[in-house]
């Protein structure tokens, strides 16, 4: 459970850090460097995977991360201390969600810590009061006439036009909103899984850039090179904002209910992507086009979330753009909505747009 606002502290010049904050675009410099020193039950795990478990159950019982962990007077974290009662209990209640995927459900990451306590510290275990008598005999729910896969897919990709130009180089301009509601401004170029990132906050003015293998930024303080985490959570946000190809949409895939997101009745499309990775996919139902995605990751504890809004969808040159996406996470500092006023899709890119200065 990681608080992005002291982490910032560690690694960049006190100049930027209320604006690396507020832009929250630097991947968070994760809290496992010093919880490993301690970790007893989540081992073996990236610094990403285990900070959004921490924050899956930091949410799960809807509080920050000084519920468990030690916070000193003067606002340091020492994540390693167990002085704390709680973090004790969490790590008997880690063992026991583990223990009960791991007997009674097969190893799939069915229990988890939001199973029981849905936001609250204390878990829900008492049934509401008072009850009506429910009818009987118990009504049996009918399933809905349904679309075969095909028929959804290929309604999606009639209603995107042509999805080719989606791989192709891009230049997205328009606003990002983080978990403080403030809007800045924001320009992004891409090509073939590199990145290229400039915003401003009044005067000053943060760059970044990164593909597949590494990363860096640039601000007032100079070059900074990404660590392995934030290398791995950019890639991991840059894929969470992507529209969806038609094309990428796995071939088993089965169609499973109507559901409403929203306004929307969708068509609810589910796959599993690998043996621990799984994706849901909602289809409005009248215009074809994808409104949510959800991507849920197995973790040792329960699963992990990632949820992405598309709406606002234009027509760019033939093919439909969504141009606000939201993207939600377990980590709500890391959660963003983003606005697009201008996108080009086809954009000639030079690759010294995607180098980052020594």
């Amino acid at each position: 459970m990681h608080n992005p606002r002291r982490s910032d502290r560690l690694r960049y010049p006190h100049g930027m850090r209320r604006f690396l904050t507020a832009v929250a675009l630097i991947a968070l410099a994760s809290r496992a460097q010093a919880e490993q020193k301690n970790l007893q039950i989540l081992t073996g795990m990236s610094d990403l995977e285990l900070q959004r478990t921490m924050n899956m159950m930091r949410s799960s019982l809807g509080v920050n991360c000084d519920y468990c962990h030690v916070v000193d007077d003067k606002g340091s974290w020492d994540f390693a201390s167990d002085a704390k009662r709680e973090k004790e209990t969490a790590r008997d209640m880690m063992q026991m969600a583990e223990k009960l995927n791991h007997e009674q459900f097969g190893g799939r990451a069915a229990i988890s810590c939001n199973t029981c306590h849905r936001g609250s510290t204390h878990p829900m275990s008492l049934v509401t009061l008072p009850q009506t008598a429910p009818p009987f005999p118990t009504p049996k729910s009918t399933r809905p006439t349904l679309p075969s896969l095909e028929d959804v897919t290929k309604h999606y990709a009639a209603a995107m036009g042509d999805a080719s130009r989606l791989g192709s180089p891009r230049i997205l301009r328009g606003t990002r909103e983080g978990f403080d509601g403030k809007p800045l401004p924001i320009e992004i170029q891409e090509s073939n899984g590199r990145v290229h990132v400039e915003t401003t906050m009044g005067e000053a003015k943060l760059e970044q850039w990164w593909d597949t293998k590494s990363g860096a930024s640039r601000d007032s303080g100079g070059v900074h090179k990404f660590g392995d985490s934030q290398a791995e959570n950019f890639r991991e946000l840059t894929s969470a904002y992507s529209p969806q190809v038609p094309g990428a949409i796995p071939k088993d895939a089965r169609v499973l209910r109507k559901e409403k997101v929203g306004d929307h009745d969708t068509i609810l499309v589910a796959a599993s992507l690998d043996g621990r990775t799984h994706a849901r996919y909602y289809f409005d139902a009248a215009s074809g086009l994808l409104v949510r995605r959800m991507i849920i990751t197995d973790g040792p504890i329960g699963p992990l979330p990632q949820q992405t809004d598309f709406e606002d969808y234009r027509d760019v040159g033939g093919t439909k753009f969504p141009f606000m996406v939201r993207v939600s996470l377990v980590d709500p500092w890391v959660s963003a909505t983003r606005h697009y006023s201008d996108v080009q899709l086809g954009a000639k890119l030079e690759d010294t747009v995607f180098v980052p200065p020594q």
